[in-house]
């Protein structure tokens, strides 16, 4: 992520990340993701979301948004997916 051009002019090199999160990291929660995710790249974004007590993943990954199994176990921990135009209609 930090490869990319818009966080070239941020001058944070990715061993100072590293090493900020490799500090924080024992005071973080631990969340057990209990069902196979489609991408596991997703699993931060759900762990943070229920970590973080979210209301909602407001996204366009089809992987998240279709993903009925893993929709059912993000809804038991209080948290729904939804698409940006979703969203917009609720607000």
């Amino acid at each position: 992520m930090l490869r990319r051009p818009q966080f070239s002019r941020l001058r944070v090199s990715e061993a100072d990340v590293v090493a900020v999160l490799s500090y924080l990291a024992p005071l973080l929660p631990a969340v057990e993701v209990d069902v196979p995710l489609r991408d596991p790249r997703d699993l931060p974004v759900v762990a943070a979301a229920v970590a973080g007590r979210a209301d909602a993943i407001v996204t366009g990954d089809r992987d998240l948004l279709d993903d009925v199994e893993l929709r059912v176990w993000l809804s038991e921990h209080g948290v729904e997916v939804l698409t940006p135009a979703e969203l917009v209609n609720r607000l």
